[in-house]
């Protein structure tokens, strides 16, 4: 797994959290998320050495109540394995902490960096989009309905309407075709390739469990879909097919609610991403693509 300097200082170290079951050796890399997330080599047991990923609530957005409640529900009822062992959990100064075991594993973003056969990576896409589909098929009667983003909704018509002609009329269909919506689906909330880790061509974890619980399962599909400014993948249509080939092998969803969840995530996307011109660019034809697409 890629090692990421230290990018900001930490809101609290973990060198300052009393830990009942881990015994904190050293600092070795820390990803970029919404909280502190710290890779750390650690004695578990005064037994072993192992590498652990402790999580500082940082995010207001932040649930590691859910997180760490559903990954026991999930391992409690042998519904889903790809998911990091819950070592311990506890508060400091008012913040929560989780420290997960680490999987192994290397981020599509990484992996597609070396990679050229195209055929290799539509593979690696099937493959993705086939275990969002095997998460969404876990029933859902254990778990609470998941948590919200503001994201989730249309953005503002008064606020953004007058932004940029290009997206004016997207905000406009977004609005008149708001579909309804059904929390009956486990979601994972946050299904997207930087909480997705392979091992072999396979995927081997499922990082990041916040905001799964019961939800909308187009929304779910789009998140994974929806193109970030960094990414190099999911730039094209293509990929979205090959991702939805995969979802399809085992699931369903329903053509509308997701061409509006796409819509929804770009225009997002595309606003709040103000200084990147090449990365909005690819937001508007993605755009158009979706518009006119019928999803076959």
């Amino acid at each position: 797994m890629k090692i990421y300097e230290k990018w900001r200082e930490l809101n609290i170290d973990p060198k300052d959290i009393n830990f009942k079951k881990i015994k904190l050796i050293k600092q070795i890399s820390f990803p970029h998320c919404g909280n502190d997330v710290i890779e750390c080599e650690c004695e578990i047991n005064n037994t072993s050495i192992i590498n652990a990923f402790i999580k500082i609530e940082r995010s207001t957005r932040a649930s590691f109540e859910t997180e760490v409640n559903h990954l026991k529900i999930l391992i409690d009822n042998n519904y889903y394995k790809k998911i990091p062992k819950v070592i311990e959990d506890g508060n400091i100064e008012d913040k929560k902490y989780i420290v997960l075991e680490k999987i192994n594993g290397s981020r599509l973003s990484d992996i597609f960096l070396e990679i050229n056969d195209q055929e290799l990576k539509n593979n690696y896409l099937v493959k993705y989009g086939k275990e969002l589909a095997t998460i969404h098929n876990i029933p859902g009667k254990l778990f609470l309905e998941a948590k919200q983003r503001s994201i989730n909704n249309y953005p503002s018509k008064e606020k953004y309407k007058k932004f940029d002609a290009t997206i004016s009329k997207y905000i406009d269909y977004l609005i008149e075709n708001k579909p309804e919506i059904n929390y009956n689906t486990f979601i994972h909330g946050d299904f997207h390739y930087g909480n997705i880790l392979w091992e072999n061509e396979n995927i081997s974890g499922v990082l990041d469990w916040e905001y799964s619980g019961k939800g909308f399962k187009e929304q779910d599909i789009a998140w994974a879909c929806i193109l970030r400014s960094t990414q190099r993948f999911m730039d094209n249509i293509s990929d979205i097919k090959y991702f939805l080939k995969g979802y399809n092998s085992i699931g369903s969803f329903d053509k509308e609610k997701l061409k509006w969840c796409l819509i929804n995530g770009y225009c997002h996307f595309y606003i709040m991403n103000k200084e990147e011109k090449i990365y909005r660019k690819k937001i508007r034809n993605l755009l158009l693509e979706i518009n006119k697409w019928n999803f076959l």
